[in-house]
């Protein structure tokens, strides 16, 4: 786990770096008519909005908890995941709207002077694709806008393209065709995200994480009979949460602490669940007719 200070160091570069391009690109794309490059300055925006909220959430994130945010500020990253996707949603279909007049109406880009604002833009993604690529899987929100970086410099790569066919064809036509290719890479990503931030929202079970198999690993823990009733969630998408209720062998009733201590350790050190409320309870207290997880079934 990569320190929440070291990342926001990164991020303010990633910040600086990217406004810096937006600008650049807003130029070029002016000078030369292009779409393309107007399309990418647009999605290069809505990066800086991206990484800013990151940043943000990241900043947030290491609050403590109170009274009120009993499981500290964590979720401020899912809801900033959340409103990334919409905004990128919002983008794709102002671009798939100009390329459409475009397609009616062809513009003429100049390619030339295209290209050098294009290959600026593709190195600056690029640093900052390969800088993020790292600390991409810390969290769902850092995922969030590394994708967006790079569907940027996809894009870029595209413009780039774009600006060569149009110096060696001078057929105007590839510009909003690449500015509608960028539009639907955007989207894809998008979508991902909405589903991905509504599935933590929801607290449904982690996909990495399988209840059965982990309850049939709770059940190898010696002194352990039964277990029922277990739910594990997000809090964030990285730091995960568990209830359940186990049944102790009558025997080892003195050793609940032991036990569930062995539990803890084996579900932090094997699906990194971190937060873990678990009910100890002896035979009698089992109602029968629950569903549950037997260890005669593993013979």
């Amino acid at each position: 786990m990569i320190s929440r200070n070291i990342l926001q160091n990164q991020f303010k570069v990633f910040i600086i770096l990217s406004v810096s391009v937006f600008f650049l690109e807003i130029f070029g794309g002016i000078l030369t008519h292009s779409l393309a490059l107007l399309s990418d300055a647009g999605h290069i925006f809505v990066d800086v909005f991206a990484l800013s909220l990151t940043y943000f959430s990241i900043w947030i994130a290491q609050k403590k908890a109170n009274e009120k945010f009993s499981f500290g500020y964590y979720r401020a990253e899912i809801l900033a995941a959340v409103i990334n996707s919409f905004i990128l949603i919002l983008i794709t279909l102002f671009i798939f709207y100009n390329a459409y007049h475009r397609f009616i109406h062809p513009q003429r880009v100049n390619g030339f002077e295209m290209f050098p604002f294009a290959i600026i833009g593709f190195c600056a993604n690029f640093y900052v694709v390969t800088k993020m690529h790292q600390y991409e899987n810390e969290n769902l929100n850092i995922k969030a806008a590394y994708l967006h970086t790079l569907s940027d410099m996809l894009a870029s790569i595209g413009v780039i393209a774009a600006s060569i066919l149009i110096i060696i064809t001078r057929d105007y036509i590839f510009d909003p065709i690449i500015s509608s290719i960028i539009g639907l890479m955007i989207l894809f990503g998008a979508i991902k995200l909405v589903k991905d931030s509504t599935m933590v929202l929801m607290e449904t079970t982690p996909e990495n994480i399988n209840l059965e198999k982990l309850s049939q690993d709770i059940l190898k823990i010696p002194g352990v009979e039964d277990v029922h009733d277990i739910h594990v969630w997000s809090i964030s998408s990285d730091i995960y949460a568990l209830n359940s209720h186990i049944m102790i062998d009558t025997i080892n009733v003195k050793s609940v602490n032991e036990i569930i201590s062995n539990i803890n350790d084996m579900l932090e050190k094997k699906y990194n669940i971190t937060h873990t409320v678990i009910q100890s309870e002896c035979e009698k207290c089992v109602d029968i007719k629950q569903v549950s997880f037997h260890k005669q079934d593993n013979l």
